[in-house]
């Protein structure tokens, strides 16, 4: 940069010395009046021209020497510029270094940016950030059974029902895992309904789920009770897979299939304890049972898509390990219990009006087989349709129709028949109200059964009615 300063000095005396050149040679050589009032003669005038051009050449000379001084001029100017960026490079590296290694300059830094930060914000409130996200759902409902006695059961009459109190943990552990859990207290006493973690990425689209969880056949199965869509789970599913549904221990694996017919597949393997003593032996650690599912995605418009799964179950309901009559333990032969089971969902959603109308039509296709200690087999099949408008901001409606077979040996061919149409209200996406009919006949009821529901839940919390 000394090298650019001195070649702009001496370029400015250069141009100095130029421009005193013409002064020096108009007082050294003066022309009187009357040599340019003379003759006529070719002398003077080529003098002048003479003179005129080499001033003209000065001139450009000059002119090109300036622009060389600014060019000169803005070159030194990028020239510190890009020195000063340079230095500071240098010791934000410094600083850096030091802080890599643990330098006093750093910690004193730290150290200055804590007691600033602390003066604005308690560390201690920093702390929530560990906290789990908790919410807590309400599920309440009044309800009439308009039959001669007003009650079914013992257990099955009209009154008010605290049916649950559901607390919901989520937590994102870290990157790559997260935890939930949800917890029912009830009149009964307090379950754990679900508690798992889940590993996002173990491998490209395939996600990893180890604990207690509702299992993957089919989709209502899946939900909480209090975030269905009608106020109980349809007739099938609780006359096949048990009042509480599917819901057991181990270990699931979800797979991203690469799409080759449809917008999306995903391919879930779970293998679980026999812990339904509906369909399995109900012990806590028993012959596993293996779940195979594939769900598909259609996306039919910008609006609407379809989705449809498949699913296959293979159990084992034989006991291991019971004590007979003399004291020992002993194996009972083998039993297989064999569940299937089919999904399917239409659903429209207009983009612009989505908070205002959509309509839903959702159906589930159950069956199962098992085989039993006297060396019989007892099945049953059964299914669901509902249809659900939304008609507002507020309000949904829908109908829900049901028909299944019990599972239940000793109860032959009968057959159960159900019609519930319902209307939601939505006081907010935290409060709901919904009214429910319920109709249902059996070949083994003297009379059908006609009952009122009048549900509320609340959530408070992040979660609101979160479905799993």
């Amino acid at each position: 940069m000394h090298g650019d300063r001195q070649r702009a000095l001496g370029l400015s005396l250069l141009v100095s010395l130029v421009l005193a050149l013409p002064a020096r040679e108009g007082l050294a050589q003066p022309r009187p009046k009357e040599e340019a009032k003379g003759a006529p003669g070719a002398p003077a005038q080529a003098g002048d021209d003479e003179a005129t051009e080499r001033i003209s050449t000065l001139e450009k000379a000059l002119e090109q020497m300036r622009k060389n001084q600014q060019a000169q001029g803005k070159r030194i100017k990028e020239l510190e510029q890009r020195n000063e960026e340079q230095a500071g490079q240098i010791l934000e590296m410094q600083a850096e270094s030091e802080a890599a290694a643990g330098g006093e300059a750093a910690a004193q830094a730290d150290e200055e940016k804590n007691l600033k930060e602390q003066e604005f914000k308690s560390g201690q409130r920093a702390l929530q950030a560990m906290n789990p996200e908790l919410s807590v759902v309400g599920d309440l409902f009044a309800k009439a059974v308009l039959n001669g006695d007003g009650y079914r059961a013992e257990d099955d009459r009209s009154g008010l029902v605290f049916r649950a109190l559901g607390v919901h943990l989520q937590s994102t552990l870290d990157p790559f895992s997260l935890a939930k859990f949800a917890v029912v207290v009830s009149p009964e006493g307090v379950e754990l309904e679900e508690g798992y973690i889940t590993w996002t990425s173990v491998l490209p689209g395939l996600s990893v789920t180890l604990g207690r969880f509702r299992q993957e056949l089919g989709v209502v199965n899946r939900w909480h009770e209090e975030s269905l869509d009608q106020v109980d789970f349809p007739l099938a599913l609780t006359e096949i897979l048990g009042e509480e549904g599917l819901n057991q221990t181990g270990l699931s694996l979800e797979y991203l299939v690469p799409q080759f017919w449809a917008a999306t597949h995903h391919l879930v393997l779970q293998v679980t304890n026999g812990e339904n003593d509906h369909l399995f032996a109900g012990d806590f650690f028993s012959i596993p049972a293996v779940l195979l599912r594939l769900k598909s995605y259609f996306d039919l418009s910008e609006s609407t898509y379809f989705e449809l799964g498949l699913t296959g179950m293979l159990g084992w309901n034989n006991h291991r390990g019971e004590e007979n009559d003399q004291g020992e333990l002993v194996d009972e032969p083998w039993r297989k219990s064999w569940v299937w089971g089919a999904d399917w969902t239409l659903s429209w959603v207009p983009l612009r009006r989505a908070k205002y109308r959509g309509f839903v039509a959702r159906g589930e296709l159950y069956g199962a087989r098992k085989e039993l200690a006297d060396g019989g087999v007892t099945q049953a099949f059964g299914l669901y349709q509902y249809l659900q408008a939304r008609l507002s901001q507020s309000f949904e409606a829908g109908v829900r129709f049901d028909w299944t077979t019990p599972l239940e040996s000793d109860q032959g061919d009968a057959h159960i028949w159900g019609v519930v149409p319902y209307l939601t209200w939505w006081q907010s996406e935290w409060v709901r109200a919904r009214l429910q009919y319920a109709w249902t006949r059996s070949d083994l009821w003297e009379e059908d059964d006609h009952r009122l529901l009048l549900q509320v839940t609340f959530a408070a919390g992040p979660h609101k009615h979160e479905r799993y």
